[in-house]
């Protein structure tokens, strides 16, 4: 993986972990089989098991055997959560390539995603207590919840900054939390390190989110394998648009154009995407996302472990 090739101890380790998905996801079914490996096999930057891997590096006792299961499970849980909201959005391509749902069908894009919930959890339950099992659980039921929450408040032009904050911090920032503690639980970090931990996950994974918004608005479709405005069609509104609405001279303008609701077209998304350019709401958006980075940042002066430490500010650069 291109990412981690400057950090060959944790992609050595990821590479492992690759290897052990490939090997727990194989089932009697072989079409189940054949969708997972190749969920597996369509790439991403692996940051949620680098978390799992980097946390427990911060720990006293770095068991190996039980690390990379563990990383293994929570890329699963991930990769699950794309594979329903692919279902759930329609989605015809991830990371620029065909979403399960597109290519085998709603039905076993179902299956493929609970299948892979079970894989997780079954290698949650041998490798860590059951304390911390229920602590992940509780964190896949806030993101379950983070995503009922966008799907209550589509197409409402009234969703405050504070309300989009909340949805990323459950859609998106706890699970980064929970994945670099899972490892530094299992290797038996000090309470402090958990504690700075814990911050750095949601601070970088509200600031991750805030950035992958703003791409919405400043990337291009063939940079990021997803047609533009996709956001906007489905009626998630985030923090640029919202930031945009409050500017008295664009607001009849956008509301005019969102009221069409699914029925927004094409060039309407451009006008849209213009509109929001013309105000400070891009700024803003930025000003936010540091603000997270800043408080990130900010944690990891508390601990103490230069390599390690090294490689997060690597991570939060990228952002």
């Amino acid at each position: 993986m291109d990412l981690w090739k400057a950090y060959p101890e944790i992609n050595i380790d990821l590479d492992k972990m690759e290897k052990y998905m490939k090997k727990v996801v194989r089932s009697r079914k072989k079409i189940l089989t054949e969708i997972s490996l190749e969920l597996i096999e369509s790439g991403g930057k692996r940051l949620r098991p680098a978390f799992v891997i980097l946390g427990a590096r911060y720990g006293k006792k770095f068991e190996e055997e039980k690390i990379i299961p563990l990383a293994s499970a929570i890329e699963l849980l991930h990769t699950a959560t794309l594979v329903h909201d692919d279902i759930i959005d329609d989605s015809k391509l991830r990371r620029g390539k065909i979403t399960v749902q597109a290519k085998w069908g709603k039905d076993m894009a179902v299956y493929t995603g609970d299948y892979l919930f079970t894989k997780a959890f079954t290698i949650l339950s041998d490798k860590t207590s059951f304390k911390h099992m229920n602590r992940i659980a509780r964190a896949v039921r806030a993101i379950c919840e983070g995503e009922i929450d966008q799907y209550e408040i589509k197409y409402n032009v009234n969703v405050s900054v504070i309300d989009y904050l909340k949805r990323i911090y459950r859609k998106t920032a706890i699970l980064f939390a929970m994945s670099i503690l899972t490892g530094a639980y299992e290797a038996k970090a000090s309470k402090k390190t958990l504690n700075a931990l814990g911050k750095f996950g949601v601070y970088f994974g509200m600031a991750f989110q805030i950035r992958d918004d703003l791409l919405e608005y400043t990337s291009t479709e063939k940079k990021e394998g997803k047609p533009m405005g996709t956001d906007i069609k489905q009626g998630i509104y985030t923090l640029p648009l919202l930031f945009a609405l409050e500017d008295n001279k664009v607001n009849k303008e956008l509301k005019k154009l969102l009221s069409k609701k699914e029925n927004v077209d094409d060039e309407d998304i451009e006008k849209i995407i213009m509109l929001v350019k013309q105000t400070k709401a891009l700024d803003n958006t930025e000003i936010l996302k540091n603000k997270f980075i800043n408080k990130a940042l900010k944690e990891l002066k508390k601990l103490n472990n230069k390599n390690y430490d090294n490689i997060l500010k690597y991570l939060i650069k990228l952002l």
